[in-house]
């Protein structure tokens, strides 16, 4: 096995090509090819042999360099099937080693003249021990470095001259071209990055950092991978897709993105794990305006979350950074609302849908409540759709209230009086009109608390007495359609029956209504008990339907339609609700029907024009032939008075 004259040791912490061009300069030889060719190494990048080595090559080098095997194997990085290598005992990502360009420090050179492994490690663009900024191109000619040829590791390997005996010697000694040092004020989480892969002896025996219990499971070279996706973290593109943190693919990458005041903030965010980890999302939020999407974890965190599915960490890395995203986003729910369940950290605030699901309400009708100002309600700025976030409490409140709504017909129907009577009883404070985002949910704008309504029947019911059996009675909603027209005096007749100024009774039949099956001794009774009340103030609703106009004039709708025709009635609008209740009251002032003649004459129906025309009274309209006939009010009352004081 051949050996070279001059035998080379290896440094602990030496680069093994760096090793060989040492050994080729100290034995006269120019490339380090030539070499390896002497144990039946063939290749032409001396550089990549510390990841190719076998056995067998490994003790064949170490003869011929006149070494230890082991301390030769000691500098190989031997590549795994996932990428890793063995970086002096650390397992790192291979893609961290520089190949074939030399990288020096000129006074660690001046220190001791060898290349140390850690200046072949692309993040670290510096010296760890001198701090001085790593050089890899000659400042003479300006050629990269490299291990192909060499004239000394000190030296560059391309400029050259002869001496005085005509021998070439290297012309540019690297030494004396020191350059910068680093100058940062967290010096101690810089050492606390490189001391993580540092293979010198004095460094890993000092090195002894005081870690979170989050990572105290992880080993050496998985927090290093932490330390370099976090960097990527720092260098986040608001706009970059949040699948991954950054990558460097080139030198000039690695160059921009690890630098040393990036190096130490992300050591310095793994020494301070929370704190630290929590600052770093703190930024990631203040640019999320800036990423794709108005929600969601990873429009908030970005490429911090993306750590949790580097595939570039173990799985025990990415279970201590989700573990640590989780902490922070419950921490940080107070800010922040619009979030998934899991991430929200705050039970006082449900989805629409949780809420549909928790309180049977259609999914659908949340999409108006979102519109109205007066629920607490929150979305992300700027979206038109998404996941809006309701107040439970609010939610609950407007769900117990829409189980005890009642529409003015149901209410209507219940208490036995028209429609439009209902919003006088709510006017009067006999039962309680709904108002709010709860209508939002239910058909109809007229809504009544059904508590109140039951309340009030139970009022009325609880007076009932006991009426003289086989007497005469009137049922007390037809007592009120005997009334003149106009509108009816509802309130007056619940609040007489309330305050006992009318004996009532029940009349059994299949009428249910309330004020359908109660009855009194008579009209006069009826008329005497309201009389004391003063009319209807001004009417809740002002426009009415024609049903609702059919009861304050006393007639049937298919009349109250022929005055529409006619335009007895002005007509606003359209829909159900056209017509103004004041101007219905207004044409009940001044018409009179034939029913209405026909009660005050004391005649039938068919005699009320015969009647009337021997006072000289016609028809001021006839809306159909011998139908819907109607009579001047002021001129029938006042020949009324005069016929009776005549008679009298």
């Amino acid at each position: 096995m051949p050996r070279l004259p001059i035998p080379v040791s290896i440094a602990e912490d030496e680069h093994l090509a760096g090793a060989l061009c040492r050994a080729t300069s100290a034995n006269g030889r120019r490339f380090p090819s030539e070499v390896l060719a002497l144990v039946d190494i063939e290749t032409l990048h001396p550089a990549s042999i510390a990841a190719s080595l076998d056995e067998v090559d490994a003790t064949g080098l170490a003869e011929l360099l006149g070494t230890e095997v082991a301390s030769l194997r000691r500098a190989t990085h031997p590549i795994a099937d996932d990428g890793r290598c063995l970086f002096f005992g650390t397992s790192i990502r291979t893609k961290h080693r520089e190949g074939p360009v030399r990288r020096v420090s000129p006074r660690g050179l001046a220190e001791a003249p060898y290349i140390r492994a850690m200046w072949q490690l692309r993040p670290i663009g510096f010296d760890p021990r001198t701090k001085e900024l790593l050089l890899s191109e000659c400042p003479v000619c300006g050629a990269s470095l490299g291990f192909s040829r060499t004239y000394g590791v000190c030296f560059c390997d391309r400029c050259a001259g002869n001496d005085e005996l005509g021998f070439v010697q290297p012309a540019v000694d690297l030494r004396d071209f020191p350059q910068p040092l680093v100058e940062i004020e967290d010096m101690a989480a810089l050492d606390f990055v490189t001391g993580l892969v540092d293979p010198d002896r004095a460094v890993r025996e000092r090195f002894a950092p005081a870690l979170d219990d989050d990572l105290t499971g992880l080993d050496r070279g998985e927090i290093f991978d932490l330390c370099m996706a976090i960097v990527g973290v720092l260098d986040q593109d608001p706009k970059r897709a949040v699948t991954s943190p950054a990558k460097p693919t080139t030198r000039s990458d690695y160059e921009r993105l690890f630098t040393p005041e990036r190096l130490a903030e992300a050591g310095r965010t793994i020494l301070d794990w929370r704190t630290g980890f929590d600052s770093l999302c703190e930024r990631a939020r203040a640019t999320s305006h800036d990423r794709p999407g108005f929600y969601g974890i990873k429009a908030e965190l970005g490429q911090v979350y993306a750590l949790t599915v580097d595939r570039t960490l173990t799985e025990n890395v990415r279970k201590v950074v989700r573990e640590a995203v989780l902490r922070n986003m419950a921490t940080s729910s107070a800010g922040v609302t619009v979030r998934r369940t899991e991430h929200r950290g705050r039970t006082d605030l449900i989805t629409s849908q949780q809420a549909a699901e928790r309180f049977c309400i259609r999914l659908k009708l949340f999409q108006r409540l979102a519109k109205t100002p007066e629920l607490t309600h929150h979305r992300a700025p700027g979206t038109k759709k998404g996941p809006v976030l309701f107040v439970a409490e609010e939610i609950a409140a407007l769900a117990a209230l829409r189980a005890d709504l009642e529409s003015a017909s149901s209410v209507g129907l219940r208490l036995g009086i028209p429609k439009g009577a209902v919003a006088q009883l709510a006017q009067a404070g006999l039962i309680e009109k709904v108002t709010g985002p709860v209508l939002l949910t239910v058909v109809g704008k007229n809504q009544y608390r059904r508590s109140t309504v039951d309340a009030l029947i139970r009022d009325i019911e609880a007076k009932i007495g006991s009426g003289p059996t086989g007497s005469f009675h009137i049922r007390l909603s037809k007592a009120m359609y005997r009334m003149p027209a106009g509108e009816k005096p509802w309130v007056a007749l619940v609040h007489a029956v309330l305050a006992g100024r009318l004996a009532v009774f029940e009349v059994s039949g299949r009428l249910s209504a309330t004020l359908v099956k109660l009855a009194a001794s008579s009209f006069e009774e009826v008329v005497a008990a309201v009389a004391g009340e003063a009319g209807t103030s001004d009417a809740v609703e002002p426009m009415v339907t024609r049903a609702e106009a059919a009861d304050i004039l006393g007639i049937t709708v298919a009349t109250v339609i022929g005055m529409i025709d006619a335009d007895l009635l002005p007509k606003h609008g359209s829909g159900v609700c056209n017509l103004r209740r004041a101007d219905v009251v207004r044409a009940a002032r001044t018409y009179l029907s034939t029913a209405e003649a026909s009660r005050l004459l004391g005649v039938g129906y068919r005699w009320v024009r015969g009647k009337l025309a021997e006072g000289g009274i016609e028809p001021v309209a006839e809306l159909s032939e011998h139908r819907g006939i109607l009579y001047d009010r002021e001129q029938v009352t006042r020949w009324l008075a005069t016929s009776r004081k005549g008679a009298a």
